[in-house]
C-alpha cells in the first residue's frame, strides 16, 4: 500500500469544493491501494489534475467573492484585476496565476508543470491523445509509473503551497479539509 499524505486544505472557500476535493481525494487514494498492473495509472493522474484545478479555482474563487475577508498575499491590485475578470477552465486559472505570480514560490517551472499536468489530465478524453508533446498516442506510455509519481507529488506540492500561503483565518476554519494524498 501506497504512503498517504494528508494536508489540511485551509484555503477553501466553498465547502461543496471542498466536500469534492475530499470525495476524490479518498478515490485517488483507492485507485492506488489496487493499482495492480497499472492498471488505474490514467485515472490516477486524471483525479490527480481534477484535484489541482478545484484547489487554485478556489484561490481565484476567493478573490472573485470574499470581498471582506479577503485572501492573504494576494496585493490589492491583483486582486482588483481577478475580480474583474471572467476566469474559468484549468488553462486559464493557471494563466492567472502566472499573470498574477501566486505560484512562484514552487519554483521556475510550476506554471509548465501545470500545463504539462493540465495536457495529461485532458487526455481523458480519448481523441486527445497527442499531449503532451513527446509522450506518444499510447496511454500506457503517458501513463507510466514516472507520470504518476510525478502528478501526485505535484498535487500535494500545490496543495502545501496553498495551504501555506492563501490561508483563511483560523477563526472560519468550518471550511477546512484534511485531504489525504497517495506518495507512491
Amino acid at each position: 500500500m501506497a504512503e498517504i499524505e494528508t494536508i489540511k486544505c485551509n484555503f477553501i472557500g466553498d465547502f461543496k469544493v471542498g466536500d469534492n476535493i475530499l470525495v476524490n481525494g479518498k478515490a485517488l487514494c483507492r485507485l492506488s491501494s489496487t493499482n495492480e498492473g497499472n492498471t488505474f495509472n490514467k485515472l490516477m493522474v486524471v483525479q490527480a489534475g481534477s484535484i489541482v484545478e478545484a484547489a487554485l479555482d478556489q484561490i481565484i474563487y476567493r478573490a472573485q467573492n470574499y470581498t471582506t475577508e479577503g485572501v492573504p498575499n494576494i496585493p490589492a491590485d491583483a486582486l482588483k484585476k481577478i475580480r474583474d475578470t471572467e476566469i474559468e477552465r484549468f488553462n486559464n486559472i493557471i494563466q492567472a496565476m502566472k499573470t498574477h505570480k501566486l505560484l512562484d514560490g514552487l519554483g521556475a517551472t510550476i506554471y509548465d508543470d501545470l500545463h504539462r499536468l493540465r495536457e495529461l489530465r485532458n487526455r481523458v478524453h480519448i481523441q486527445f491523445d497527442d499531449k503532451p508533446k513527446g509522450l506518444g498516442r499510447n496511454d500506457h506510455d503517458a501513463f507510466n509509473g514516472k507520470n504518476v509519481v510525478w502528478s501526485l507529488d505535484l498535487c500535494i506540492k500545490t496543495l502545501k503551497h496553498l495551504s501555506e500561503k492563501f490561508p483563511r483565518p483560523e477563526t472560519l476554519g468550518v471550511f477546512s479539509h484534511d485531504v489525504s494524498i497517495p506518495k507512491n
